[in-house]
């Protein structure tokens, strides 16, 4: 079906090229965003750029993070040599002062002889959390995370414990936590909650479910709908400052000597945070590492004041990408060149799409949607530096176009020498004497032979026979300085030195009448055009070879008596013959046969001419090739 919209026919050049610019740019922009899609590059620095945009929003003061500091171990000793009756006695006191949730970030896998006095501690609180963990990643049938088994509480405490999770934190593959599982399983099949959800769900006195079904990227738990991926991965909203927490030493609680107040109806987080401890992890808010336990407090914060973060997932960045991509290749291509403005315009247009996505992301960030920062930035330089090469090549491409079609019209010398003047300043009128060869060839009889003819046939039998008279000259490197009418003229030796100009001149004239004559004798058709003649003169001399006309309108041209006496050589000339000057005789007559013809009288020439008649070359053995 033909579309008379897309009609080649109607649209101009420059509309094509801003079409092909387009499509072009819409080429690469795919090509990129597919690279992105299945390479996914420099993906530690885009997880990066994300975690630049938490803000210093201030932690939940109902989560108190009860650390084991240096002071503690220094007070109390090895933390493997520890008596469990002190963490009865913390349990205890935590009681006593009205704690909500007691968890724990530390693992009681060994029996010990306190087993039975802190299980008794726990089962009179009924509000304690113990952690388990999960040893080696496998390949499980699941989505969720699979481990080859968990070190679990010792049987005491296991089942003194209002709940067991576990205490993974699995990091990103540049080493940094941002997600946390809130599911994991065993090689059994056997399924596991966080640590965080198993506090928040003794905080809120729910049982733990059995069964976590996946619904549009959210798990339903603590009657709320919580976003994670396929592998219930939850993604932490970190504070800015993880220290902001509410803190307690550990020891102050062992020994009693603590604010009750800043425990009373608050969820309490027991873990390592003395320096030089394993437990201690990457994330993005923090330039050090921090310890774990305080990774499970900011999960447990994420999810009880609700401040989910979703990441809407590779198929929303490569819509993304698209859009950006689609902007620029309709934008672009109407900025198209090398002008200041145009480059000004199309650096705003690419600049503007870069802070516009930026703020967009930062404020998507603020409302709780993860967007991916870098690769719909690289997209906008990528397909701008694609628009900048397509333009360089298309400039190079215009330059040659309309080197190709000022040579139809001038040669390609003087344009040549047009721009070498242009380019040092000194394109003015005015010239240079110097010696040259002037060649004029004329048809014979043509103002008869065009009234016999209509217009379009005797235009096809004029280029016809112009293009051969042309092409000798270019072959032999004259220059086609103009065409009058049926006259041709061109020159040697200018603007550029030509040893043996003279010779040149004569050859292209030469190997033109014999061309002329071959198409005469091979034409028998009759749509062939008709026969016409050339009659060419040539000279040698000096004459003023420059720049001539008006500031306004100029032209390179030769000027003075050799042109002149060439062109009244070329007006009595027969056709097919070619005449010469003495002048130029003087320089080729030992290349060349000549006829000497009777002196001519020529108008606006005082003396007559001697002329000669060119009837062939010389067989000799130095002669130049001849055709």
């Amino acid at each position: 079906m033909r579309l008379n919209s897309l009609d080649r026919s109607k649209w101009s050049k420059q509309q094509r090229k801003r079409l092909y610019h387009g499509l072009i740019l819409v080429g690469v922009g795919c090509l990129f965003t597919l690279i992105v899609v299945l390479v996914q590059p420099f993906y530690g620095i885009n997880l990066w750029l994300t975690g630049q945009f938490f803000t210093s929003e201030e932690p939940s003061q109902n989560v108190v993070i009860a650390g084991i500091d240096d002071d503690t171990l220094e007070t109390y000793g090895r933390w493997s040599e520890w008596p469990r009756s002190l963490h009865a006695q913390a349990i205890d006191n935590l009681n006593k002062a009205g704690a909500r949730v007691i968890g724990y970030d530390v693992i009681f896998v060994d029996s010990s002889p306190d087993d039975m006095l802190l299980s008794a501690a726990m089962a009179n609180a009924n509000n304690v959390v113990l952690a388990t963990v999960g040893t080696q990643i496998l390949t499980g049938p699941g989505p969720e995370i699979t481990y080859d088994h968990f070190m679990l509480p010792v049987a005491p405490l296991e089942q003194a414990s209002v709940n067991i999770g576990h205490a993974n934190v699995p990091p990103d593959p540049d080493g940094t936590v941002r997600r946390l599982p809130l599911v994991v399983s065993d090689k059994k099949g056997q399924k596991h909650v966080s640590l965080s959800l198993a506090v928040l769900h003794a905080l809120f006195s729910m049982p733990l479910p059995d069964e976590f079904p996946l619904e549009n990227g959210t798990v339903n738990l603590l009657a709320r709908d919580i976003p994670v991926d396929d592998m219930y991965r939850i993604r932490i909203n970190f504070v800015a400052d993880s220290e902001s927490y509410p803190y307690v030493s550990y020891g102050d609680i062992i020994s009693g000597d603590f604010n009750y107040s800043k425990v009373n109806n608050k969820t309490i987080l027991v873990g390592m945070t003395a320096t030089g401890e394993p437990d201690t992890w990457a994330i993005p808010t923090s330039a050090s590492k921090v310890p774990g336990v305080l990774i499970h407090a900011a999960a447990i914060d994420t999810i009880l004041r609700q401040r989910f973060l979703i990441e809407p997932g590779i198929g929303t960045t490569m819509g993304i990408m698209l859009l950006m991509v689609g902007i620029l290749a309709v934008t672009l291509p109407r900025s198209s060149s090398w002008y200041v403005k145009d480059i000004a315009k199309g650096v705003a247009i690419t600049g503007g799409l870069f802070v516009a996505y930026l703020v967009a992301t930062f404020l998507a960030f603020d409302r709780g949607y993860v967007l991916n920062v870098l690769y719909p930035l690289l997209t906008l330089p990528v397909v701008y530096v694609s628009s900048i090469l397509y333009v360089t090549a298309m400039e190079q491409s215009d330059k040659r176009f309309v080197k190709e079609l000022f040579g139809r019209y001038i040669s390609p010398q003087i344009a040549k020498e047009i721009v070498s003047q242009a380019d040092s300043g000194e394109l003015h009128l005015g010239g240079e004497e110097r010696e040259i060869t002037v060649f004029f060839a004329d048809i014979r009889n043509f103002t008869s032979l065009s009234e016999k003819m209509s217009p379009e046939d005797l235009v096809k039998a004029l280029n016809v026979y112009l293009t051969i008279m042309v092409d000798a000259v270019i072959d032999n490197g004259g220059l086609v300085n103009k065409f009058i009418g049926d006259n041709v003229m061109a020159i040697w030796n200018a603007p550029q030195s030509q040893p043996g100009h003279a010779m040149l001149a004569v050859k292209a004239a030469w190997e033109a009448q014999l061309k002329v004559a071959e198409l005469d004798n091979s034409e028998s058709d009759s749509s062939a055009p008709p026969v016409l003649r050339w009659g060419i003169g040539i000279n040698t001399g000096i004459a003023l070879a420059g720049n001539v006309g008006s500031a306004k309108r100029a032209e390179y041209t030769v000027i003075g008596d050799t042109v002149n006496l060439a062109a009244r050589i070329c007006g009595g000339a027969p056709g097919g013959d070619v005449w010469i000057s003495d002048q130029t005789y003087d320089q080729v007559k030992e290349y060349l046969e000549v006829e000497e013809m009777e002196r001519q009288s020529f108008k606006g020439k005082s003396t007559s001419t001697q002329v000669y008649r060119v009837k062939g070359w010389k067989p000799l053995k130095d002669s130049p090739d001849h055709s």
